[in-house]
């Protein structure tokens, strides 16, 4: 199961970037051709960036203007808002390993981000810089598609994240988040879950205890 998460592919299985990147609909068609995906990896592969978080790092802080790409190898993320007049923060997504992270409208617009994006200790990413990505494309001009790409698949994702907000109650957005995000609670704090599920802990704690852990 694929699924696009601001930006991010969350798939259940162990996958490689290229694996999620050329899993994108409408793929172009230079990249069916195996010889040309072959020079394609070999490109990206000299201009990304490993690295390894043993404890939990900002990526991205609200004000700054995005200017990587991240793909989360294995691991956990999150992206959340800070209220200053309430001094709270709001978690809006969530990003499991095989995910592509970033702030779009930052990234691409070059304008400041309103999104602070936080990694978890334990985790693996690879990078690439706006300057790089766009050598990467001076050299095969079709791969932009993966923009378009990822942005449709950064919309569709607002549109099911504000339709559960909306729909569902809050048992429900928990058990479509277990659902999503299997051991979650292993990964980050209950205040993280609470506020991504837009409740407070205490009542997490209550739904818990009426319903039962599933």
């Amino acid at each position: 199961m694929k699924r696009f998460e601001v930006i991010g592919l969350n798939i259940m299985q162990i996958h490689s970037l290229y694996d999620v990147l050329f899993a994108m609909k409408p793929l172009p068609e230079q990249m069916r051709n195996e010889l040309d995906q072959k020079e394609f990896i070999q490109c990206v592969d000299l201009k990304l960036e490993s690295s390894h978080y043993l404890h939990r790092q900002i990526l991205l802080n609200a004000g700054q203007i995005a200017e990587n790409i991240y793909f989360l190898e294995s691991g956990f993320a999150r992206g959340y808002y800070y209220n200053q007049e309430k001094g709270k923060e709001q978690t809006v997504c969530l990003w499991d390993a095989a995910s592509i992270i970033t702030e779009p409208n930052s990234f691409f617009k070059r304008e400041k981000s309103e999104l602070h994006i936080e990694v978890m200790p334990g985790s693996r990413l690879k990078s690439i810089s706006r300057q790089k990505l766009t050598e990467v494309y001076e050299e095969f001009p079709f791969a932009e598609i993966f923009n378009k790409c990822l942005i449709l698949q950064y919309v569709s994702y607002q549109t099911q994240r504000t339709n559960d907000l909306i729909g569902l109650s809050g048992w429900e957005r928990y058990l479509e988040m277990l659902r999503r995000y299997p051991q979650i609670e292993q990964k980050v704090s209950k205040e993280i879950i609470a506020s991504y599920l837009g409740i407070t802990p205490q009542s997490l704690s209550r739904l818990l205890k009426v319903n039962g852990h599933p």
